[in-house]
This record gives structure tokens, C-alpha cells and sequence, in this order.
């Protein structure tokens, strides 16, 4: 899908969860729309690989899970920018497993990459943007599909959509996206998940009938950079949801 070169200029993005997938393929749409980016992970080799291959961008590293971390992540992305309009946290963590099997340990990291990690970006965020500027956060259809093996992510992201709602509640004077996203590849997310279950929950997600079709990353990145670029040129027009899946064949 191509990008229009003006779409995004003069707009200063910071994308958190941004080494790979989703996150790395919006960075470069937003590049390729003229806008100004600075990427965020854990990683910071893979990072400074992404504005190397882009030619433009910023590269900083943190752990968003870390409040001083998520902190001085906005502070030096606004600073690289000369501002800040758009945050959009990517990170996401998810593993197949049988609800039963399930340690609390897995429960523990996964809440703290896909909400604590989410809220702590955004609430660094907010600090260095104006009222019309946006900070969205990457959800998930798998909230409303209940995919057996998967309830630690499905239910992660559930909490995080809470929190989108409370954010709106408590500072109705800023704007918060939710972007329920669809089956994207190809990312990391599926190394992640662990692939020894990875057969028998696609069997029982066919059971159970939950779509299975795939978006490509490339062309979710330039879509994402599109919305939030009209999102950003008109405050006026309500856009609190995005949603992007696979149409049916």
C-alpha cells in the first residue's frame, strides 16, 4: 500500500514496541509520509539497525515496563523531535497455553508488558503533548473472540482496553485510540507464543470459528499511518476506535 509523502510532515511520532512487526512497519510509513519518528524497545541494536534502513528517525532505548524508563523515553523522543504528536504503543507479549497449565509467573509478565507497559508510556506521553495531540494503543480482536489456549493475551489486552476507557474518563480533554487489531505476519509475535501448541490451537480457532485471515505487516503500517494522520488533521471528527482485519474470501 503506498503512502503519501505529505500525509504525516512536520508530525512527531513516537512508536513504542518498535524493533519489529507492526511497530518497525509503522515507523517507516510514518518515515515515508513525512513525518518525524522516534523508535522505542528493549532492544536498542535492532533499533539503531531500523533508522539506519529508514535513513531518518530517532532511536531510543528503554523498557517501557520501567517507570523511569517510559519516562525518560518520551522526554528524550520529544527533545530528538522538537515535540511530540502521536504515541502509539505496539510492545505486545502473548504465549499459547492451556488456561489450567498457566504459571503466574507467565500471567505476571504478560500484564506487565501488554497494561502496565501501555499505561506507563502513556502516561509519560501526555506530559509532552498538546490537547489535540493522540496516544493510541494496539489491542486486539482476540478480546471478543475468547481463542481457547490464548487467555493470558486475550485477557491482558481486555484489562488494556479498561484502562483506554478510564484514560478517557479521567482527562477528557485529551484523545486516547484504540486500535483493535487483526492477524498481521509477519512479526515476532508467533516466536513468541511458543510453537509446540501452535497446531492445536489453530485447530480449535477453526472450531470455534474465528477468522483466520492475514494482514500483511507492510501494508498495516501504511494503514495505520493514514488514519492517524487524518486523526491528527481533524481533531473534530471523532476517531476513539480504529479497526483493522482481514476481509473474508
Amino acid at each position: 500500500m503506498a503512502t503519501d509523502h505529505h500525509l504525516l510532515a512536520g508530525r512527531r511520532v513516537l512508536i513504542v514496541g518498535a524493533s519489529a512487526g507492526i511497530g518497525a512497519a509503522l515507523a517507516r510509513a510514518v518515515v515515508a509520509a513525512g513525518g518525524v519518528v522516534t523508535v522505542s524497545a528493549r532492544r536498542g541494536t535492532m533499533l539503531d539497525d531500523l533508522v539506519a534502513d529508514m535513513g531518518a528517525g530517532h532511536a531510543v532505548a528503554g523498557d517501557a515496563t520501567d517507570p523511569g524508563d517510559a519516562a525518560r523515553v518520551a522526554a528524550e523522543a520529544t527533545h530528538a523531535m522538537g515535540g511530540l504528536d502521536l504515541m502509539v504503543y505496539v510492545a505486545g507479549y502473548g504465549v499459547l497455553q492451556r488456561l489450567i497449565d498457566t504459571d503466574p509467573e507467565v500471567w505476571a509478565d504478560v500484564f506487565n508488558v501488554n497494561v502496565v507497559g501501555a499505561n506507563l508510556a502513556a502516561g509519560a506521553a501526555i506530559h509532552h503533548m498538546g490537547t489535540d495531540g493522540i496516544v493510541a494503543f494496539v489491542s486486539s480482536r482476540t478480546v471478543d473472540d475468547g481463542n481457547a489456549l490464548f487467555a493470558t493475551y486475550s485477557a491482558t489486552k481486555a484489562a488494556l482496553d479498561q484502562c483506554i476507557r478510564t484514560w478517557r474518563v479521567e482527562h477528557p480533554d485529551r484523545r486516547f485510540v484504540r486500535v483493535v487489531m487483526g492477524n498481521t505476519q509477519p512479526t515476532e509475535f508467533a516466536n513468541q507464543m511458543g510453537v509446540e501448541l501452535l497446531a492445536e490451537a489453530l485447530e480449535r480457532w477453526e472450531r470455534q470459528a474465528i477468522p483466520g485471515g492475514m494482514m500483511h505487516v507492510d501494508d498495516v503500517g501504511a494503514a495505520l499511518a493514514r488514519m492517524f494522520a487524518i486523526a491528527l488533521d481533524h481533531p473534530e471528527i471523532e476517531s476513539s476506535e480504529l479497526k483493522l482485519d482481514a476481509r473474508p474470501t
